[in-house]
């Protein structure tokens, strides 16, 4: 976000840039130890504008509402930081305008990159009555020797730290060790401080500390478990001083999260256990409810059997995809491509004769809402199969699916014979059942549209989750 900001300004070079990103990491320390809102401003080609790359706000009290980085600081309203552009010195105590219109003090101190160019400065804004609780021994160093002093105050940090960190010197020799290492060790058993200890004696891994050295190697992470706690432990080799190298070993106590984590993996296994048995269990009732259809000879009883078979499926093909994922989370595409292959699989003089696609967006959705949609596209495919291609007729079947930001849209196309609306059965069940489960479960609508010998469109929308 800086970077995009000093590229604005139009008057950087990319090492400039870098600069001012490390200053920015000061001015949050700086902020929080004044109280007061400190920001970095750049210059730009026109030399009374300048442009605030960066704004640190307090953790209490900011003088402003909102973080004005990006918005444009004048040389009339802000004549310190004008001079400092100007002189490259320190400007203390000069009036300024804010942004909201509030009239503050500001001390200002000039960013020199190595060429000694003003590159951009360091404001601290404040109201004429705090001036009595300013440091102003902060603003009689350079900009270089205030990054080094709060470095000696972010020396503290690591304290405040949950991981254990650890720092060696390149002999291997314990050269720090916070207060989270200090109970990491104790709880594994360790009798005493181990400030001045060496590499071997306390690393957890088989790393040597020359390699880690000879391959300056970027930050990698390994699992150890030891005495029944789990660590995750990372070397880092930085450097804090010219020529001085140091390791630094992070160790984090991840047992809990383990322990979650197996917990979660067990769960995942025993709802997918559950969804497996949910789905055999629907499968066995459709096996049940096609045995006594073979000993009916009512065409109106069969049709309705088949009609319930086909429902009972479409439930037991979500309780399928969750049985195999284990997750919440439904592919919708697959459902209905799912529901397509049972209400198709099931009609043999059907098969390649109906040509069927489907595309459009593709995202998941709750297995509740799987469910209740894989009822609906059930019941418009049967529809379909029943009564859009009659006899040996051919045609094609597309589902589009689109999805907006409240509410998302299944429509399926077919090229058959459409409906004859003088015909149409008001009481159709499947119907009824559609226009239900689209009210209540998915808060949609429904339209269907035909024409004779042209087609059938159905949409149903329904609400995002």
């Amino acid at each position: 976000m800086i970077r995009n900001y000093c590229k604005m300004c139009a008057t950087l070079t990319p090492s400039d840039i870098d600069k001012i990103e490390r200053v920015a990491e000061t001015t949050l320390i700086l902020s929080n130890m004044l109280g007061m809102d400190v920001f970095i401003d750049c210059p730009t080609r026109d030399r009374d504008k300048a442009v605030v790359v960066h704004h640190a706000r307090p953790e209490k009290e900011s003088l402003y509402s909102r973080n004005i980085v990006g918005e444009i600081a004048t040389s009339k309203k802000e004549p310190a930081v004008f001079r400092s552009f100007i002189t490259g010195l320190i400007s203390k105590h000069y009036k300024a305008i804010t942004q909201e219109g509030e009239t503050v003090s500001q001390n200002v101190l000039p960013i020199i990159n190595d060429s000694q160019e003003v590159i951009g400065v360091i404001i601290v804004e404040f109201l004429k009555k705090e001036e009595k609780h300013f440091n102003s021994d902060l603003f009689n160093i350079t900009a270089n020797k205030l990054m080094n002093e709060i470095d000696l105050y972010r020396a503290t940090i690591p304290e405040f730290v949950k991981d254990g960190i650890i720092v060696f010197n390149k002999e291997g020799i314990v050269t720090y060790v916070n207060k989270a290492a200090k109970k990491i060790y104790s709880l594994l058993g360790f009798s005493k401080c181990i400030m001045g200890e060496t590499f071997e004696n306390i690393t957890f891994t088989k790393t040597k500390i020359k390699e880690i050295l000879k391959e300056n190697r970027e930050e990698k992470s390994m699992e150890i478990s030891i005495s029944g706690v789990i660590l995750l432990v990372t070397y880092v080799v930085t450097t804090l001083d010219k020529g001085k190298v140091n390791i630094i070993m992070i160790v984090k106590d991840i047992t809990k999260e383990k322990i979650n984590e197996q917990e979660l993996i067990l769960k995942s296994v025993a709802i997918k256990e559950i969804h497996h048995r949910v789905k055999n269990n629907l499968q066995t009732i459709a096996s049940l409810l096609r045995i006594q259809r073979r000993r009916i000879d009512n065409p109106e009883t069969k049709k309705i059997l088949d009609e319930t078979i086909n429902r009972i499926l479409s439930i037991a093909i979500t309780h399928e995809v969750l049985s195999d994922n284990g997750l919440d989370n439904l592919n919708i595409k697959k459902i209905i491509q799912l529901i397509y292959k049972n209400s198709f699989g099931n009609s043999i003089d059907k098969i390649g004769k109906i040509e069927f696609n489907i595309n459009g967006d593709d995202f998941n959705i709750s297995s509740d809402k799987a469910t209740s949609i894989a009822l609906v596209v059930n019941e418009l495919l049967q529809n379909v199969v029943d009564y859009a291609f009659p006899e040996d007729l051919c045609g094609k079947v597309s589902v589009t699916i689109e999805k907006s930001q409240f509410y998302s849209k299944v429509i399926i196309s077919d090229n058959g014979v459409g409906i004859d609306e003088s015909k149409r059965r008001s009481n159709s069940l499947g119907l009824m059942i559609v226009e239900r489960i689209i009210k209540d479960k998915l808060k949609g609508s429904l339209e269907i549209t035909s024409e004779v010998n042209v087609g059938t469109t159905v949409k149903f929308e329904f609400k995002n989750e």
